[in-house]
């Protein structure tokens, strides 16, 4: 079987090559290609040292990335390509990294320290795929399945037992039975785990098409994972999941997590240590889930939490059954005539401003006080967008 590899791919392995030294597409990428999917980025693992990769390719750009591990990565006809040498793992003391890396020139080494069997194998585009761990067999029966040992893989590094979780999320595939077990078992050691790695592995996993067979499958690892998610509100969650497309990573974490109450959903949100951007939408978009807004206040949920997340709230509530597909499909309409009818979304899009108010005599709080009146009853229809009519009802208060 042969691959059409991107140029750059294709060039780097045959510099290498030239000066003797072994070199493959390795991993998520052959995977990929055998699925008939586009892979997202190629790595290469190679025989030589990173010096001698340096070597190979003087005269481009090359920045350790991951020196210590073996790791430089070379910009080459505008891709950025991970070349990493051949290495064979130390004792794993922590329950996360190796305590030492060993450079090796054997590739059947280098495969076999790593996860699952689909991710293991390599390819060559003369030699064509190299599969020590029958990674193409598990491909076919649609299964993800540690490298050897189960117990060895996911004691050496727990950050696996998610891993799995999310790989069989991203492909839809079921976990092996051996490596499933294992992960029950070991699942309390995702406390040797940092708390960011766990949000990237779950957030991913929650966000991908079989999330939902996936985190079925493995409750346990996921309150070990989220210690402050409550029980009750899993079937309720996953439920909510299932009703949402892929993608939107935001939108279906505030999903799972909806009906988790505080102060756990907060608990929650703060253990993920994602961004505060990220935490504040997930957060607001859980804490609207239940309160479904009437039709008329489209406008003002519109300015108060801005497009694309008051498109993701109504999907929210729908997925969570507080509203049905009409009611749904009613507020989406509102929203885009919303929108059309470009209403002041803002304070600054109001026809008058603080100085027009001071003009007339307000000051202090009443002048912010007086703008957020004003903006309300814009948005709500009650008073027309325009500075006459505006200045106009001004005056009539005054009186």
């Amino acid at each position: 079987m042969s691959f059409d590899l991107p140029v750059p791919v294709l060039l780097a392995i045959m510099r290498l090559n030239k000066r003797g030294h072994e070199a493959y597409a390795v991993g998520g990428c052959v995977r990929d290609l055998l699925r008939g999917v586009p892979p997202n980025d190629y790595d290469i693992c190679v025989s030589c040292t990173p010096q001698e990769t340096h070597a190979v390719f003087a005269g481009e750009r090359v920045i350790d990335t991951g020196i210590q591990h073996g790791t430089v990565t070379v910009l080459l006809g505008g891709m950025a390509l991970e070349i990493t040498t051949f290495r064979a793992d130390g004792e794993y003391l922590d329950g996360r990294h190796p305590a030492s890396v060993r450079f090796t020139r054997s590739l059947r080494e280098d495969l076999r320290r790593r996860d699952f069997t689909v991710n293991t194998m390599a390819y060559h585009p003369v030699t064509g795929i190299v599969d020590l761990y029958e990674g193409e067999k598990d491909l076919k029966k649609r299964l993800i399945r540690c490298v050897g040992d189960p117990e060895q893989r996911l004691t050496e590094d727990a950050l696996r037992i998610l891993r799995a979780v999310r790989f069989a999320s991203q492909l839809n595939f079921d976990i092996d039975g051996d490596t499933a077990r294992t992960m029950h078992r070991l699942r309390d050691r995702l406390h040797l785990v940092s708390r960011e790695r766990i949000a990237a592995e779950l957030i991913r996993a929650t966000a991908e098409s079989g999330a939902v067979p996936a985190l079925g499958e493995f409750p346990d690892v996921v309150f070990a994972a989220l210690p402050d998610f409550p029980p009750l509100a899993w079937i309720s969650g996953l439920k909510a999941l299932s009703h949402l497309p892929a993608g939107d990573a935001t939108l279906r974490m505030a999903a799972l997590l909806h009906d988790c109450g505080e102060p756990a959903l907060q608990n929650t949100l703060d253990s993920l240590k994602q961004s505060r951007a990220f935490r504040e939408e997930v957060l607001t978009l859980c804490r609207q889930a239940r309160q479904p807004f009437a039709p008329d206040e489209t406008a003002v949920m519109l300015a108060m939490l801005g497009e694309v997340q008051l498109r993701r709230l109504v999907r929210l509530q729908q997925a969570a059954g507080v509203l049905d597909e009409k009611e749904s499909a009613q507020r989406l309409a509102r929203i885009r005539a919303a929108l059309a009818a470009d209403l002041p979304l803002s304070l600054r899009d109001l026809p008058v401003n603080g100085k027009d108010l001071t003009a007339m005599g307000l000051a202090g709080e009443k002048v912010g006080d007086t703008l957020h009146t004003i903006h309300q009853m814009v948005l709500r229809g009650r008073l027309p967008c325009d500075r006459a009519a505006i200045i106009a009802w001004l005056t009539r208060q005054k009186k």
